[in-house]
C-alpha cells in the first residue's frame, strides 16, 4: 500500500511538472500560472511607492501554487520510493518523504518568486535621458526656434528623440548633452 501511494504520487507530480516545463518551453503557458496570483506578467500594477502589492500580499498562495504542489507530490513520491529500499521504519520513511516534499514545494515557490522579480516592462522612460550625451541627427534650430532630432542611448537602446535648445543652432553630427526633458518627450540639449 505504501509503495502504491509513493509510486502514484511521484508519477502524477513528475508528469505534471514535466508537462509544465515542456509547455513553457514551447510558449503555451508563458504568462499563466494555475492557482497562482501571477495571471498576466505583462500588467504592471505599482503603487506610488513603487511596490507591487500583488506579489508581497500573496506569499501563502505563492507557496500553494500548482507548480509547487506538483513539486511536492513528485519529490514526496520519489523520496518515499527511495526510502522503501532501506531498512528504516515506516514513520521515518513518511517523515523523510514529507520533509523532502515540503522542501521542494518551498524551493519552487522561492524560485518562482525570484523569477517574477526579473520581469521588467521594457518601456523606455524618456525622463532617464537627462544628463546623457547624444549626437544631433537633424539640426536643432537655435533659441527654441524649432525642433530638431538627436540620437541618444537610453536604457541600453539607441533612440531618436525631438530636441530643442535655448542657445545657438546646433549642426547635424554635433555632440550634445541633454539638460532636461520638456513637454513629455522633447529633450532640451546644449552643445558639448
Amino acid at each position: 500500500m505504501e509503495h502504491t501511494i509513493y509510486f502514484y504520487s511521484a508519477l502524477v507530480g513528475c508528469t505534471f511538472v514535466g508537462l509544465q516545463v515542456v509547455m513553457q518551453v514551447f510558449g503555451f503557458f508563458d504568462d499563466v500560472e494555475v492557482g497562482d496570483t501571477d495571471v498576466d506578467m505583462d500588467t504592471d500594477v505599482h503603487t506610488d511607492t513603487g511596490e507591487d502589492p500583488g506579489h508581497d500580499s500573496s506569499v501563502f498562495f505563492g507557496i500553494l501554487s500548482f507548480k509547487a504542489l506538483c513539486a511536492f507530490a513528485g519529490i514526496f513520491g520519489l523520496t518515499g520510493l527511495l526510502m522503501l529500499r532501506g531498512e528504516s521504519p515506516m514513520e521515518v520513511r513518511v517523515l523523510a518523504a514529507c520533509t523532502a516534499g515540503i522542501a521542494a514545494m518551498f524551493g519552487v515557490a522561492w524560485m518562482m518568486r525570484g523569477l517574477s522579480r526579473l520581469h521588467s516592462s521594457g518601456t523606455v522612460q524618456i525622463s532617464n535621458a537627462a544628463g546623457l550625451n547624444g549626437t544631433v541627427y537633424l539640426k536643432v534650430p537655435g533659441n527654441n526656434g524649432g525642433i530638431g532630432k538627436v540620437t541618444i542611448d537610453i536604457q541600453g537602446r539607441s533612440m531618436e528623440c525631438a530636441a530643442v535648445t535655448d542657445g545657438d543652432e546646433i549642426a547635424t553630427g554635433a555632440r550634445v548633452k541633454v539638460v532636461s526633458v520638456d513637454g513629455g518627450e522633447t529633450l532640451k540639449v546644449i552643445p558639448l
